[in-house]
């Protein structure tokens, strides 16, 4: 579909369907207004969602409860008879339901409320930026374990991370954690490559030179740091690989599959020279053609099965290592990523998911991610998202889900279109908030929902029934508004810090980069909170002004209801620039800004040990 038939009347038999494939003709925006899609999206949009295969939707109950749907033969995955009185929910887990009638059923056994979190703090850290003396240009896993472990001595309960999902192991890195390869698999640039078993036996000296020297800018080179740690790793495998732990193999044979799939895409990228695995031969297009590369590149393959295992450990000493740690799911995956790749027949690659225009993106967005069908989602017995779910809770103690909205509906965008001429597309919500149930009882794990933004009616009512916590921003609503049962913090990493809100030089940013937004209410914003602080907003504002602000505005989020309170380490290092700047690409350092100074600095400054006992002060 081109621009041009964006207002072209829609064919009549797909508006029938709309209902049906839970397109709504309509939805209300951010403001309270009726907005009504192009007649050619919803078009397109239901004839993408009716592609997918059309079977039943899963069946969901609780253990031991009454479910008067429950009526025929239940089945484990693998296919064994589940005794069990008819009608009863079984054991949480997941089964398959024979009907009567011939057909097949997702079952969703799981608890009827989610695991909570205990009334505390924490911090917010994007990883890549928090580096220290012994990083390589980018924090990394060792440098988390330091994080959580200080979080703890100091009273925190918790750690927010940006998202460790993986990248393509190609020289252009994606920059943005929020736009991955997978996110069933780790980022290989957060591997501390000292701890890596095995690295007692080479010599990298020249290597950790070339990273430690990376650290000098606050510019963060990904490229040059993918380019080090390989090498480093390659090093070790040669002289590892004849001799691994038993921990290694156990590991690898329990991913089976998936790990298999992974690891040879990331050999066919790098192969290639580009993640665009539909420029590759048509052959290698599809995970069923790969099968005689995988035999022919299997040390290469074993490479990157390996280097998973080394992060997924080093990931799971720094979840142990002291305070709580949220793992950030983002909201969806690259269109040229290993997920695309894998789950190809289920996404709907001539669409991109964003929001439609609020008031705090006026033009609205565009994530650059295709969506997934929720049709086939259904018929896969949604095992992408289980899986994601899954490796997300295999350390992390708690998770935040970007944009939750995404578990109820998503704003599907035509490629090549404007944000405002999306449509929104409805998901099976009761059975993904089944499965995160389920798989958060398992490991106690409490989850957060990013609820900013357009929200549906009843999202958060919904959210408060099965126990799961909202999100609030101070920059976004006063923090005596903030409900009990949210993560509060002062901002997100789309928006302006404290330091960059009290100085102004955020909205001087804004302008520099053409963005539009509401310059007097922002002007607003930060007299506001001036004046909290007792800083004269006209009067000259530097270091010990911007002190006075951070710790005026933690104050404010101490005092507040939410059960979790988070304090940045942007704002603990004073940062001014935002981590993100959304809807800009080339205009903005997106994601590749380090803290101004080593991370064990900044937790170890008044300012932080300020903020903690300020936030630690909560009763």
């Amino acid at each position: 579909m081109t621009l041009t038939d964006i207002s072209q009347p829609a064919p009549e038999a797909a508006t029938h369907t709309l209902a049906r494939l839970g397109i709504p003709e309509s939805y209300v925006d951010a403001h309270g207004n009726v907005q009504t899609p192009p007649v050619m999206t919803l078009a397109a949009v239901a004839e993408a969602v009716s592609s997918g295969p059309v079977v039943e939707h899963a069946l969901v109950c609780a253990p031991g409860q009454p479910c008067a749907d429950l009526v025929g033969d239940l089945t484990d995955l693998d296919g064994q008879p589940v005794p069990g009185p008819e009608g009863i929910g079984p054991a949480a887990g997941y089964y398959h339901l024979h009907t009567p009638e011939g057909g097949r059923r997702l079952v969703i056994s799981a608890p009827e409320r989610l695991p909570q979190p205990v009334r505390g703090w924490g911090w917010a850290v994007q990883l890549y930026a928090a580096r220290s003396r012994s990083s390589w240009g980018i924090g990394d896993f060792a440098d988390l374990a330091t994080i959580t472990r200080s979080a703890a001595e100091a009273g925190a309960t918790s750690v927010l991370i940006s998202p460790v999902h993986a990248a393509a192991p190609v020289p252009a890195q994606q920059s943005s954690p929020y736009s991955p390869a997978s996110r069933q698999w780790l980022q290989l640039l957060h591997i501390a490559i000292a701890d890596v078993p095995g690295a007692d036996r080479v010599d990298l000296r020249d290597l950790e030179r070339a990273g430690r020297g990376l650290n000098g800018e606050r510019r963060i080179y990904r490229d040059t740091v993918w380019t080090l740690k390989r090498a480093a790793l390659e090093r070790i495998w040669a002289a590892t690989r004849d001799d691994l732990p038993a921990e290694h193999d156990a590991w690898v044979a329990a991913q089976g599959r998936d790990l298999e799939l992974f690891a040879t895409w990331c050999v066919l990228a790098e192969t290639y020279g580009t993640a665009v695995w539909r420029e590759w031969p048509v052959q290698h297009q599809h995970p069923d053609g790969a099968t005689e590369f995988a035999a022919q590149h299997a040390d290469r393959v074993a490479f990157y099965a390996w280097a998973q295992w080394v992060a997924d450990v080093q990931l799971g000493t720094a979840c142990r290592a002291g305070a709580t740690v949220v793992a950030d799911i983002a909201v969806g995956f690259d269109s040229s990523s290993a997920d695309a790749w894998t789950h190809q027949g289920g996404v709907c690659f001539d669409f991109e998911v964003g929001c439609p225009p609020d008031r705090h993106n006026l033009d609205g967005q565009k994530w650059g991610l295709p969506p997934l069908n929720p049709v086939a989602l259904v018929a896969a017995d949604f095992r992408p998202f289980i899986t994601m779910v899954q490796s997300a809770l295999r350390h992390a103690g708690a998770l935040r889900i970007d944009h939750v909205m995404q578990l109820w509906r998503l704003f599907w965008v035509p490629q090549g279109a404007g944000a405002g001429q999306g449509a929104y597309v409805h998901y099976p919500t009761e059975a993904m908030l089944a499965i995160l149930r389920l798989e958060a009882g398992r490991t106690g794990a409490w989850v957060v929902g990013e609820d900013m933004g357009t929200v549906a009616e009843g999202v958060r009512e919904t959210m408060a029934r099965y126990g799961m916590l909202g999100y609030r921003a101070a920059l976004r609503l006063p923090v005596d508004q903030f409900p009990e049962a949210v993560m509060g913090a002062s901002s997100t990493h789309d928006q302006a810090t404290i330091a960059g809100t009290l100085t102004g030089s955020d909205m001087d940013d804004l302008r520099t980069v053409g963005k539009s937004a509401n310059f007097e209410q922002l002007e607003g914003v930060r007299r506001e909170l001036a004046e909290v602080a007792g800083v004269d907003p006209d009067g000259p504002i530097g270091a010990e002004e911007i002190h006075k602000a951070v710790l005026a505005q933690y104050r404010r989020l101490a005092a507040c209801r939410a059960r979790v309170v988070l304090a940045s380490l942007d704002d603990a290092a004073a940062v001014a620039e935002r981590p993100n700047m959304p809807g800009t690409v080339l205009q903005w350092p997106n994601w590749c800004l380090s803290l101004p100074r080593p991370v064990e600095d900044i937790l170890a400054e008044p300012l932080a040990r300020e903020l903690a006992q300020v936030l630690g002060a909560r009763d």
